[in-house]
């Protein structure tokens, strides 16, 4: 089975074969995806080479974004609307270990990872701890329902943790929660759908775990909140 790094490979490769223009369409997306910056030295090459436009235009705007990020002091000085609409101000996390992560219904790690969210939400929601899931399309088209309909995908998961509004997490459209988040932990963009975990410490310091299943991260969240008891 291919991955999905190949598969993102061929579909930039075939866009290739099929113009020698640039597509702007295709390599907005891509460049707002974060492919100008990519690992993955072909569709670096190629976004360089064949989107110069979109690049030039997506590192202007990640600049912008850089200095809005900046703006925010503390990530409790941040708001972002959950799933039904109802705007939940970031303050009331203090004193709380804070899950934050980006996820999709029609994602090949949807099972799995959200199986594992409601484990790790079962066992340590008695505590003072959050999960803020944040719903995004922005890879693979993978997130393409309505509010009403992802809420009911992730009730019928078992999730009881807060889910938030469905959101884009790159580029300069990206929202202020990620943008903050990817400054914090000297990231320039997500890979993909719950392929990185913030944890946010009680007092609003951020860690970024990348590519690790949910429960992995419960014992860095009980040693937190163990260092606060002390």
């Amino acid at each position: 089975m291919l991955s999905r790094l190949s598969l993102i490979v061929i579909a930039l490769l075939v866009s290739l074969a099929l113009s020698d223009d640039e597509d702007k369409d295709n390599c907005q997306t891509w460049a707002d995806r974060g492919e100008c910056e990519s690992e993955i030295v072909p569709n670096r090459n190629f976004m360089l080479d064949k989107c110069k436009s979109a690049c030039d235009k997506y590192y202007k705007e990640m600049e912008e974004a850089s200095k809005e990020a900046i703006d925010a002091k503390s990530f409790f000085d941040l708001s972002a609307k959950d799933i039904d609409g109802n705007m939940v101000k970031f303050d009331e996390f203090r004193g709380k270990v804070t899950v934050v992560t980006n996820v999709a219904s029609e994602c090949g790690y949807t099972e799995s990872h959200y199986k594992d969210l409601v484990d790790l939400w079962s066992q340590l929601k008695h505590k003072n701890v959050e999960i803020l899931a944040f719903p995004c399309n922005q890879f693979g088209e993978q997130e393409p329902g309505t509010a009403d309909e992802i809420k009911k995908f992730a009730k019928d998961k078992g999730v009881e943790f807060r889910m938030m509004e469905k959101v884009n997490v790159n580029g300069s459209e990206a929202s202020l929660v990620f943008k903050y988040l990817k400054k914090e932990a000297r990231m320039t963009k997500i890979g993909w759908n719950f392929s990185t975990y913030f944890l946010v410490g009680t007092d609003g310091k951020v860690e970024a775990r990348h590519n690790v299943m949910p429960l992995h991260l419960k014992k860095g969240i009980l040693k937190q909140l163990a260092k606060d008891e002390l």
